[in-house]
């Protein structure tokens, strides 16, 4: 009985320290589902010091490093994670690639990224984007040159929208506050707030202030447009009502966009607006050229990635159209986030979705001469392997981004843009139709131009020199197909062009089905049956002048062809007859042909071979059919120059 009682006793002094263990890792976990990530992560790497691991544990504490943009801080501890045995979600794979990127190690990103998209079972042919394609000009320099925006801080500064001609609306988590310093639990970093600052001479930020109005609240403010007239601004902020934060259900405070109006030099009049949700976030609006449609990012249901790009028309009263999501030639399974749509509505925005450079790139959807879209990647110096973001651009080449590269915090500063060239994305496809016999240029021949699926992109006709020209979009393969009456159509497959290349090309046209080059036979060209002869004869069979008329038809088609008749012989016989004897056939041939034809003597020769090119093994002492002799009796028309 004793012993019974110390064994209880002793088990129980034993799992005090693992009993205390998990009530730590129940409290790191509420705080981690509370987006209290910093406050997690203390308590999990305690844990970690003192023992305890887990599947769950490292990919939380993976998690908490990763969603503050701290991916080389997250990457051992996924790894970790996948060490360990057991079923690990889809999205890890995805979290997973986006740190190795980060870290350099592409390779393995990619993999991982490929195990996301199967486990998702989405095409991964579809995120296959064109990748540094505005990096450079044709000179070599970069296109564009980044410089720190001036008015950065060791917070995050982010989120620049254009404000009239000469200002810039951004969010700052600098602390304004004197008395009351208020932070969020995300990242224990205050509230972010609403700044405008001054576009000097050199295209940097000068004289931050805090925007003045009812616009910035006790929480969170973040990416705002306004209207060209300056009257009119959308703004993302956290659900916010009545002094408070709104939460769903689950507990959770997301994100909307409200409207304010500018009066007596102030922005006032906020108002919620009905594409909200208090189950859902809607976030950094952006509006279109006009004014007439706003651009935003949300997660609502329906959406294909962590948060896909939305649109909405506003109407002449304000209130806003049905939301239509932007499909997934732009949305991915990742997250797209931050629009921007530049004066000639050009779409941009960044995206981890794709296989970009690291994090975040941005990327400019852009139309090829077709009307179809096609995303394409920024490029460096625009995209790093840290997160790169909030890209905006005045036609005047003068533009803001927002990144947290070289930034072990993760925390976002802002950078000025320098455009050097505006986006020249085109390529040119041009040549020449041609006779394939005599060379000869064809005009008005109609070449078609098709894509790698064979769908038609375009039509256009060749000029009196036989030359044609289709604009093309570049880093895609096509397919010409020529045609004309008489002729026979062709095609030329294209492989992939560069961006501004202009290629040049010939294609040759057949007529009347015909492809023949200097030396060809024209016999296995044209299809025609064999000229053959009767044993010990030299005259012309009726099936024969069938044949002869195809070759006939070819040379008074094509007026400077030089034909050789060479004709043969079997082997029975002497070698000296046989050889007399094919000069005869020759000779025959020959003499059909010009006076059948019209042919002019000096297009047409004639050799005899004698037994000298058997076409079979049917020798002098080989016992062969009349058939098969029969093969070697024969004329072959050689073209000799055209």
């Amino acid at each position: 009985m004793m012993n019974k009682i110390l064994h209880l006793i002793l088990s129980v002094i034993l799992s005090v320290p693992l009993f205390a263990q998990e009530v730590k890792k129940e409290r790191a976990d509420k705080n981690y589902d509370k987006f209290a990530y910093i406050r997690a992560t203390e308590i999990y790497e305690k844990l970690l010091k003192n023992g305890y691991e887990s599947k769950d544990l490292y990919g939380k504490l993976g998690d908490a490093y990763y969603f503050n943009a701290r991916y080389e801080q997250a990457l051992p501890y996924y790894e970790k994670m996948f060490a360990l045995e057991g079923e690990i979600a889809p999205e890890y794979y995805y979290r997973y690639a986006q740190c190795l990127r980060v870290g350099g190690q592409q390779q393995q990103a990619d993999k991982a990224m490929e195990t996301f998209y199967t486990r998702v079972g989405y095409p991964e042919e579809h995120l296959k984007t064109v990748h540094k394609s505005l990096e450079t000009l044709r000179d070599g320099t970069p296109r564009y040159v980044l410089n720190d925006a001036g008015i950065n801080t060791d917070y995050a500064d982010f989120g620049t929208g254009f404000y009239g001609s000469d200002n810039v609306l951004f969010a700052s988590a600098r602390d304004t506050g004197i008395f009351i310093k208020r932070t969020h639990k995300w990242n224990e970093m205050p509230f972010l707030k609403l700044y405008v600052a001054t576009i000097d001479s050199t295209g940097r930020l000068t004289n931050p202030e805090k925007l003045k109005g009812e616009v910035n609240s006790r929480y969170h403010q973040t990416t705002a447009v306004v209207t060209k007239d300056g009257k009119t601004m959308y703004f993302t902020r956290n659900n916010y009502r009545n002094g408070k934060r709104r939460r769903s259900d689950d507990g959770t405070n997301y994100l909307k966009i409200y409207r304010a109006t500018y009066s007596d030099g102030e922005w006032k009049n906020i108002e919620n607006l009905s594409i909200n949700s208090d189950d859902y976030s809607t976030a950094h609006p952006a509006l279109s050229p006009d004014d007439k449609h706003l651009y935003f990012v949300s997660d609502r249901p329906g959406t294909i990635g962590n948060s896909d790009i939305f649109v909405t028309e506003i109407l002449d009263d304000g209130n806003l159209g049905p939301v239509r999501n932007l499909g997934s030639n732009i949305n991915t399974p990742g997250r797209e986030t931050f629009p921007f749509v530049d004066e000639n509505g050009i779409l941009y925005f960044s995206s981890n979705g794709y296989d970009g450079l690291g994090g975040l790139d941005v990327y400019a959807v852009v139309k090829d001469p077709f009307g179809s879209e096609h995303i394409v990647n920024m490029g460096e110096p625009i995209n790093s392997s840290g997160d790169d973001f909030s890209y905006v651009m005045r036609n005047d080449g003068k533009g803001f981004l927002s990144s947290n590269r070289g930034e072990k915090s993760g925390f976002d500063n802002i950078y000025s843009i320098s455009q050097k060239e505006v986006i020249a994305l085109h390529a040119k496809l041009c040549g020449t139709v041609v006779d394939s016999l005599t060379q000869e240029p064809l005009n008005g021949a109609l070449v078609t131009l098709l894509d790698s699926d064979n769908k038609e992109l375009s039509k256009v006709r060749t000029d009196d020199l036989g030359n044609f020209c289709v604009k093309v979009w570049p880093f895609s393969t096509y397919n010409l197909r020529a045609g004309k009456d008489e002729y026979q159509s062709s095609e030329k497959w294209i492989s992939e062009l560069k961006n501004e290349e202009e290629r040049n090309v010939v294609i040759e046209l057949v007529k009347d089905g015909i492809r023949v080059t200097t030396g060809d036979d024209l016999t296995e060209k044209m299809g025609l049956k064999p000229i053959y002869f009767d044993f010990d004869g030299s005259g012309i069979r009726k099936v024969s002048e069938i044949e002869l008329g195809k070759v006939i038809e070819v040379m008074k088609a094509y007026p400077n062809v030089v034909i050789e008749v060479r004709s043969h012989t079997d082997s029975r016989g002497s070698n000296a007859y046989n050889m007399t004897l094919s000069e005869r056939r020759a000779k025959a041939t020959v003499k059909y042909i010009i006076e059948k034809g019209g042919i002019s003597p000096d297009r047409i020769t004639g050799k005899g071979y004698g037994e000298t090119r058997l076409v079979n093994s049917c020798a002098d002492g080989v016992s062969c059919s009349e058939k098969e002799h029969q093969q070697n009796r024969r004329s072959e028309f050689i073209l000799m120059k055209m």
